[in-house]
């Protein structure tokens, strides 16, 4: 089984339209690094929107279906906060609530296909309440954080959220690395979640993106921590720039955590652009290192599924 530990779902609305912007103007710079900026930015973001649109699920269940994808498990993201958050009532503007209401709704449409966590900002007045909801009602796998709204994850205020996470036993999944404008990366290092994990030593917890060009930060903190996991999602820009600089981490990963804290992932939709899924999957199960950098098939098959699988409870 393959499972995809970390989508999302990209439509008008879904999030502050100067972040999806950012998003598009960095994939942007990477593809034309070479000859320099070019183009016009409203036509490369509206053309990408028509691209990635994809409100109840469907494209991203047929990339799945086409890159051999198992499950995925949908990450939703409260960054109004950090950007500029319409008023309630604007158009296509969707509450923290009616967001997650929504991501429960796909995952219906695509039952045993799609699952979600629940995202809210720690910040967001009746957060706690919203996450109690989530787990009751939505039955969310657990809990998505995005530091680089502008909070720092050992924060006091993050508290009660852990809590609840604890209490229910499920995993707390962090936003860890860079992040276009107008967010802010130096909130997502990883050493502020090692804080989190050492005063929660029981409370699983993921590092996103192991962080990416914290990696190796990343992955000390997680070695003298047992209670985080780092997945490997979002790494599509480095790879397609070099395979090994994923191959090298990845590597290292395994041999400092174990495969079953290692967690395969596309941070897709986005990324989808830059690699799609089916190319990414094929780059985890045949991997072509440069260097030689290899991998075991039973290596392989944990990262990439059994280990989500085992921290979710499915197996």
């Amino acid at each position: 089984m393959i499972v995809d530990n970390h989508v999302h779902l990209i439509f008008p609305g879904s999030d502050p339209e100067e972040f999806l912007r950012g998003c598009i103007r960095t994939g942007a710079a990477i593809f034309t690094r070479e000859s320099g900026p070019s183009g016009d930015p409203d036509a490369l973001y509206e053309n990408s929107m028509a691209v990635l649109s994809d409100r109840e699920g469907d494209k991203l269940v047929a990339r799945m279906d086409e890159a051999g994808i198992d499950r995925a498990i949908l990450l939703p993201l409260d960054l109004g906060l950090g950007c500029s958050e319409p008023d309630v009532g604007a158009p296509d503007y969707l509450t923290a609530a009616e967001k997650n209401e929504l991501h429960f709704q796909v995952t219906q449409k695509h039952r045993g296909r799609l699952f979600t966590y629940l995202g809210v900002d720690p910040r967001r007045p009746g957060g706690a309440a919203l996450f109690r909801q989530g787990l009751a009602k939505w039955h969310v796998l657990g809990l998505k954080l995005h530091p680089a709204a502008g909070f720092y994850p050992h924060d006091p205020l993050c508290n009660p959220l852990y809590e609840i996470a604890r209490e229910a036993g499920v995993p707390v999944l962090f936003h860890s690395g860079t992040e276009p404008a107008p967010l802010k990366s130096l909130y997502s290092q990883p050493c502020y979640i090692d804080a989190v994990a050492a005063e929660y030593p029981d409370l699983k917890i993921i590092i996103a993106h192991c962080g990416h060009g914290w990696w190796r930060e990343a992955l000390d903190m997680a070695l003298s921590k047992p209670n985080l996991y780092v997945d490997f999602s979002g790494w599509q820009l480095e790879y397609s720039g070099n395979p090994d600089y994923l191959y090298e981490a990845l590597r290292m990963a395994i041999d400092l955590l174990g495969p079953w804290r290692v967690l395969f992932g596309t941070d897709g939709s986005l990324t989808d652009i830059i690699v799609p899924p089916r190319d990414w999957v094929r780059a985890w199960r045949e991997p072509q290192s440069p260097s030689g950098i290899s991998f075991s098939e039973e290596e392989l098959a944990i990262v990439m599924g059994a280990a989500a699988a085992r921290l979710h409870g499915w197996d």
